[in-house]
């Protein structure tokens, strides 16, 4: 059993640890805060046997191996630094880092230390998700030609809340985008031709809804939509020459359809899930126990490549945040 050490007490933290009960290779072993109160709370809600008031505990025990980033966006690279300069295996919350430089400092730095570094994109591991692909692989929908995605739901925009704060990194983009790109990129590959994006902004700068459009070397397009103020159905659907895919609830589905045409629909159902991040923690632990510094299903490269894809939208929406040094 490889053990896991949780790095914040956030909301997140509530959803995956209670998720933790089906985890097969994973061992909950210490949670850390900036506050002990906090961190021993947590513990005893969830039956941790340690609890830490420091982050700089952590990094220096050693009855973890590795350890889950959730905290915000702005902390990733410091604390996953931390641990991995402490020999520390990491998972980090996604988006991994606010921007491209960032993401790719923590990749040198897992390198320089030989430890495995993964996002955490759970979705990729959702037993739909992983069928559905193989669909696409086997030619069941022709060449692929687009994909259209949509992450958005009906909120109101509170200066005080975190998914808005400049200073922590907020917007639709980051918090919400990131899933149908990323599901994007596990169809089409991580490196469009072009792209371009489009935003409407909250009063304080930070996007509130953005739509983007991509192209693809093989002449395949895609475009998602995220927002925090507009309802949506999550669903990408994967459209190809001879037929397409609706996965609904892309981010964690528990099904999707095979249209083709002159056929019957054909769909394809799942267990449901409690949550369904035991799946990635399960994944990750695997790949420290056969030794891989970094994961075949969400490789470094792709998170790169997503984290350039971001900064370059933000880019163009003129969407810059404190941390940027520079965009």
């Amino acid at each position: 059993m490889v053990r896991l050490g949780i790095l914040g007490t956030g909301r997140i933290v509530d959803r995956v640890l209670a998720d933790m009960a089906n985890a097969r290779e994973i061992l909950p072993a210490a949670i850390a805060s900036r506050n002990a109160d906090r961190a021993r709370a947590a513990a005893e809600r969830f039956g941790i046997p340690l609890s830490y008031g420091s982050y700089e505990e952590m990094a220096e025990s050693a009855d973890v191996d590795l350890v889950y980033i959730a905290t915000p966006h702005p902390c990733h690279i410091d604390n996953a630094m931390m641990m991995m300069r402490h020999g520390k295996h990491v998972i980090c919350e996604k988006p991994m880092a606010v921007n491209d430089a960032e993401t790719a400092a923590m990749i040198a730095c897992a390198k320089e230390n030989g430890v495995f570094l993964m996002e955490a994109m759970w979705t990729r591991f959702m037993p739909a998700n992983i069928r559905a692909k193989e669909l696409a692989d086997s030619g069941a929908i022709g060449t692929l030609r687009h994909l259209c995605g949509n992450f958005s739901y009906p909120g109101t925009y509170d200066v005080n809340d975190r998914v808005y704060a400049l200073d922590m990194a907020g917007g639709a983009l980051l918090d919400l985008g990131i899933y149908p790109l990323m599901e994007i990129m596990m169809f089409l590959g991580p490196e469009p031709e072009k792209m371009t994006a489009y935003t409407h902004k909250a009063p304080n700068g930070a996007d509130m809804r953005t739509s983007a459009q991509l192209l693809y070397p093989s002449g395949a397009t895609a475009q998602f939509f995220c927002g925090m103020d507009a309802a949506a159905e999550q669903t990408m659907n994967v459209y190809g020459s001879k037929g397409w895919l609706e996965i609904r609830d892309f981010w964690h589905p528990t099904r999707f359809i095979l249209h083709r045409s002159g056929e019957n629909d054909q769909v394809f159902e799942f267990a449901p899930e409690n949550e369904g991040h035991h799946y990635e923690f399960d994944h990750a632990a695997r790949c420290i126990t056969q030794g891989l510094t970094e994961s075949p299903a969400v490789p470094l490269s792709e998170t790169l490549a997503a984290s350039r894809i971001c900064t370059a939208m933000r880019r163009e929406m003129d969407l810059v945040y404190p941390m940027d040094d520079p965009v």
